[in-house]
Parts: structure tokens; C-alpha cells; sequence
């Protein structure tokens, strides 16, 4: 297949191996990227998530250790049918759960065989919200052993060799995913121990056609190369062939993804400044509180010294405005003297309130802790306007009238304060 065209603002992003790009992929340069228009001499640079500046569109390869290429014979299917039986189909083939990855169907095949790429869904997910987050649309998700041109006529594999993996394609659907060491030397034993793993289960090629990021690669990969016999043409690295096989196809619904994509970094500095602000508030809000405590003691202590000075011989001081009540209560009843909450003083402004229809509207009263409890007459208060007709009358002479309910004719009437 052709490579991928990239219009200005696009990006290929060969994505780091799970096991690396979990920890640093946001700040350290894990990423091997081919930007349009190109960066510097051109070609692909080692960048981090965040040097992606100015990037709306990418196309993510990822490595061929996190992708598991099956090719399994699948019922003729289609659809959500075949959605369904997939996972039941290469169940046997995994190590992992099938239910925490994501099982993408591809291309059909001969002999009723189809194409099937499998990838944890927690890291395709993650990945891809990484880019999401900061603005960047994924156009694409390709597994990186079918990015790689495919053998041709010549029958030459296809090796990709990059700083973080060896990429091998040898077939139309086949491939394999290697670490790739540091040391020259090792590289060298590398990259021949994963020839030589494909060459016990398929047939010697012609040649090796083989792609690198640095030129430190070229060393190793010649003898590699030497090593097998096998005749080596090595190159930069190339802009990827497009995949027959699309991971984005495997992504579940919004709602499930909602968490995956979620990057916590982004939220750093907000929910700093929400902690401060709540810590703030609980410490003014306990600041008010100590303050209103104490001006509630300070009160308090103000109405007790006044209620000791008027009656000293009080012993204990429990609540000093009830007691103050009382006792002037008393007073005055010692002096011969009624107070407004008193019987007569109440009666004489309930009959104020009822005027000259007064005469036989009680039925029944009782007086007790400065309040009236009265009985009407039913036909006196039959009906909601005769009611707050009355209610209203009493608030006019400084009482406040109060129904038990909507259908008894008794109220209590005590002074409005």
C-alpha cells in the first residue's frame, strides 16, 4: 500500500513500548514523530508529547510487542455479529483476559481465515487520550509490524530499527517486535536473534531491506546482515505504508473511555488551587466561628452579671432571659399589677379583636403559660376567608391567632413577639 500523505499540521508518531512510554511519554522525548512541514533537516525527530506544539492531526503507529497479529478461521460474520464472536474465536490464543483488550477484525483471507490485530484496551485508550487532551485529533492507529512495506516480488523482508524497537514484516499479514539495546554490540546480536526466531518458522528470504532512525544502526544491521548469510540494503527511515488494519476500529463508547483519556497532569495546577481554596474556606469558616463563640459567651455573660445585679440572691443562673421573665412576672403579681401575657389583659384584646360578634362566638377557653386556648363556635369560623378574616383582626390588636388545622374551630392566641 501507498505510505500515508501528511498535509501541514500532521504528524506521525511511532508510539514507545508500553513498558516504557507509561512513566515519561509527557515530558521525556520518547516519541520518533515526522512532522509536516518538517522540523529542522526533515525526516523523523526524537520529541516528547509535549514538543508536539502546533500539531492538529496525528497518526499513531504502535509497537509491534503491545499488538498481537491472529489469523484465525472466523464464521462468515459481519458486523456486530462478528464483534461478538471474535473474542470467543482468539480466546485460546492470548495470555491476557480478551475482556481488557481491544480486538480489532481485519481484512478477510483464504481458507475462511480473517486478520485479527488485539491490543490492551487500557493502553490504546490511554495513548490515544494523551493526544486527545492537548488538541490533537487521531487520525489513525497502525500496528507498526504493517506499516513496513511489504514484501515484494523479490521476496526481501522488511526491518524498521529505531532507538526503542526492532520492527520485522515478513509476510503480507506476519510480523514480529524487539527490544532494541543501546550497545552497538548487543544491537548487532539483537536484531540477528529476531532473523533468526523468523527464519525457523518461515522461508528464507532473499534479502533484508532495512530502515533505521540514526546512522548507528547501519553498523549492526550489516552484520547482522553477514551473519545469516542474507544480502542487507539499509536506508532512513521512511514515512509509513498505510495499514490494512485500523486499532481505532476496537475503541469502546464515549462513556467508557471517558477515564481512559483522562490526564491527570492537565489537572495538576487546578486541583492545587481547589485544594487551597477549600483549606482557605474550612480555616475562615472556623476563624468566624471561634469569633461568633466568642461574642456569644461575651452575650451571655453581659445578661447574666445584669440578671445577678437585679436579683442577687439567685443561686444558679440556668437561662437568664427565661428567669428574668419570671421573675418580673412575679413582681408584678406580687404588686397587684397584670402583665399584657396575663388572663384579663388577653381576653380584653381577643374581645377587642372579635368586636360585637364576640358575644356567642367562644365556645369553650383555657388559660395556661400566658396563652388562650379557645374553642369557637364551628359556624363563627366556617370557611377560609371567615378564618383569615379573624386572623387578621387579632394581629390588628397585637395578638397572633393560630388554628390547630383546617377543620377544628380551636386556636391559641398569644401576644405577637
Amino acid at each position: 500500500m501507498a505510505a500515508a500523505p501528511l498535509k501541514r499540521g500532521d504528524a506521525i508518531v511511532w508510539v514507545p513500548p508500553r513498558s516504557e512510554g507509561e512513566q515519561g511519554l509527557g515530558s521525556e522525548a520518547l516519541l520518533l514523530a515526522m512532522r509536516a512541514p518538517p522540523v529542522g533537516t526533515g525526516g523523523y525527530e526524537r520529541v516528547s508529547l509535549e514538543a508536539l506544539q502546533g500539531t492538529n492531526r496525528v497518526r499513531l503507529i504502535f509497537d509491534a510487542r503491545d499488538v498481537t497479529l491472529l489469523t484465525p478461521v472466523v464464521p462468515a460474520l459481519s458486523g456486530s455479529r462478528l464483534a461478538q464472536a471474535l473474542p470467543n474465536v482468539i480466546e485460546e490464543s492470548l495470555l491476557q483476559d480478551v475482556a481488557a483488550c481491544a480486538v480489532v477484525p481485519g481484512p478477510p483471507m483464504e481458507d475462511g481465515r480473517r486478520l485479527v490485530a488485539v491490543i490492551d484496551r487500557e493502553w490504546l485508550e490511554t495513548v490515544i487520550g494523551w493526544f486527545e487532551s492537548r488538541k490533537m485529533r487521531v487520525l489513525s492507529a497502525w500496528p507498526a509490524q504493517l506499516v513496513l512495506p511489504e514484501p515484494d516480488a523479490s521476496a526481501c523482508w522488511s526491518v524498521a530499527c529505531t532507538s526503542q524497537a526492532i520492527v520485522l514484516r515478513t509476510g503480507t499479514v506476519t510480523g514480529l517486535g524487539w527490544r532494541a539495546p543501546d550497545n552497538p554490540a548487543q544491537r548487532t546480536e539483537a536484531l540477528t536473534d529476531l532473523l533468526g526466531a523468523a527464519l525457523a518458522t518461515t522461508q528464507r528470504p532473499q534479502g533484508l531491506n532495512i530502515q533505521i532512525d540514526e546512522p548507528q544502526w547501519e553498523g549492526p544491521a550489516q552484520a547482522a546482515g553477514a551473519a545469516l548469510a542474507l544480502p542487507v540494503t539499509v536506508a532512513p527511515l521512511q514515512a509509513p505504508q498505510t495499514s490494512p488494519i485500523d486499532l481505532l476500529a476496537g475503541r469502546a463508547g464515549a462513556s467508557k473511555r471517558l477515564m481512559a483519556s483522562f490526564d491527570a497532569r492537565v489537572w495538576r495546577v487546578p486541583a492545587a488551587l481547589a485544594a487551597a481554596c477549600a483549606v482557605a474556606a474550612l480555616v475562615g469558616l472556623n476563624l468566624q466561628w471561634g469569633q461568633l463563640a466568642r461574642e456569644r459567651n461575651a452575650l451571655r455573660a453581659a445578661m447574666e452579671s445584669t440578671f445577678r445585679a437585679a436579683f442577687p440572691g439567685t443561686q444558679v443562673v440556668v437561662d437568664p432571659v427565661l428567669q428574668m421573665t419570671r421573675q418580673v412576672a412575679a413582681l408584678r403579681s406580687r404588686s397587684g399589677q397584670s402583665g399584657p401575657d396575663d388572663f384579663l389583659p388577653l381576653l380584653g384584646r381577643l374581645g377587642e379583636a372579635l368586636g360585637s360578634a364576640g358575644t356567642d362566638a367562644l365556645a369553650a377557653m383555657e388559660f395556661r403559660d400566658g396563652r388562650l386556648k379557645v374553642r369557637f363556635r364551628p359556624e363563627r369560623v366556617d370557611g377560609r376567608a371567615a378564618r383569615e378574616q379573624l386572623r387578621q383582626a387579632c394581629t390588628r390588636a397585637g395578638l397572633k391567632l393560630e388554628f390547630d388545622n383546617d377543620r377544628e374551630p380551636t386556636a391559641t392566641v398569644g401576644l405577637q413577639g
